[in-house]
């Protein structure tokens, strides 16, 4: 009897932390969920990281671009 009330607690309570996380998306927020860069596995901005890494630690990328003295500036 102990056991079921216990599990029966446990599931309530992932049943209200798995409800918070449901959330009803308006309309002019889906222009953001559509954006190339949120699609799982999309590479559209690793050019640009790849350069902000390059100026921030002043090294040779992978790709063979521009490198800098690491002080952030161009």
């Amino acid at each position: 009897m102990r056991r079921n009330k216990i599990y029966s607690w446990i599931l309530g309570i992932m049943l209200m932390l798995g409800g918070f996380g449901c959330k009803a998306v308006k309309p002019y927020q889906r222009v953001y969920l559509n954006d190339p860069e949120m699609q799982m596995g999309s590479n559209s901005g690793k050019k640009f990281e790849e350069y902000v890494e390059s100026i921030r630690e002043g090294d040779t990328p992978a790709a063979g671009t521009k490198s800098s003295g690491g002080c952030g500036c161009n």
